[in-house]
């Protein structure tokens, strides 16, 4: 005697994996449009961020400018080029404190943390100095309000 089987009864709507797919691409696509300088301090005209390498004895690793307008997107994050090769140094929070305080120009400087290889107690020691560099836009004048009229 053959079981009777009912037929699965199906959702009309997307599947979860389908779902899923969905909300990583809107937040991919809101993080590309949400990345431009100009959306993330709209009060910024340009900035500019001179870095300069050292290595552990004081050597001379390079030096490079990154120059930022309204509509580049924003990487803030810098490379070691250091012996660790996998360190990286994170000027975002950085950036966002000059903005905060509305500074023009700020110098700051950081030392990568990274192991030299897995297991080892010596830290890569790369040092990174950075000039920062911000123009701001003027701030938009206000109207004069006028005094109110006096009733005669």
């Amino acid at each position: 005697m053959a079981a009777q089987y009912r037929k699965k009864r199906r959702n009309a709507g997307p599947s979860k994996n389908e779902e899923k797919i969905e909300r990583n691409r809107q937040a991919e696509t809101m993080l590309r449009s949400s990345n431009s300088l100009g959306a993330r301090y709209p009060e910024v005209r340009s900035l500019t961020v001179k870095l300069a390498f050292f290595g552990a004895q004081g050597q001379s690793f390079g030096e490079e400018t990154r120059s930022f307008a309204p509509p580049d997107p924003c990487n803030f994050a810098v490379s070691c080029p250091g012996r660790c090769g996998v360190g990286s140094f994170d000027l975002a929070a950085k950036i966002s404190a000059i903005v905060l305080a509305c500074e023009t120009i700020s110098k700051s400087s950081g030392i990568c943390q990274e192991k030299l290889y897995a297991g080892a107690v010596e830290m890569c020691q790369c040092r990174l100095e950075c000039t920062i560099e911000v123009s701001y836009r003027p701030a938009p004048v206000a109207a004069p309000i006028p005094p109110p009229a006096q009733p005669s």
